[in-house]
């Protein structure tokens, strides 16, 4: 019987997805943290893979929640970020 072990570079991956949208880069932060989940999932025989895929699962939240709050600025008019996403979506800042 062999013993799964941490998965290290998944785990920093993870880390630096939760970082990123910590810092305000949600599109990014969300794009990370799905595929490290991908890539934690396909190794889930060899590896143990928890950590990674709970830290991923609390980066998507909060960064989805976030993105979700700057839309809501935006819609309602008193965006004030200059995030190339909501540049992308809604235009040129009023």
């Amino acid at each position: 019987m062999t013993e799964r072990r941490f998965n290290l570079p998944l785990i920093l991956l993870a880390a630096a997805a939760f970082a990123i949208g910590f810092f305000g880069l949600s599109a990014e932060s969300i794009v990370l943290a799905v595929g490290v989940l991908i890539a934690s999932i396909k190794l889930r025989e060899k590896y143990l893979i928890k950590i990674p895929v709970a830290i991923c699962i609390i980066a998507i939240i909060a960064s989805g929640a976030f993105l979700a709050f700057l839309i809501w600025q935006e819609v309602k008019g008193v965006g004030a970020t200059d995030y190339w996403l909501m540049r992308l979506i809604f235009g040129k800042m009023r």
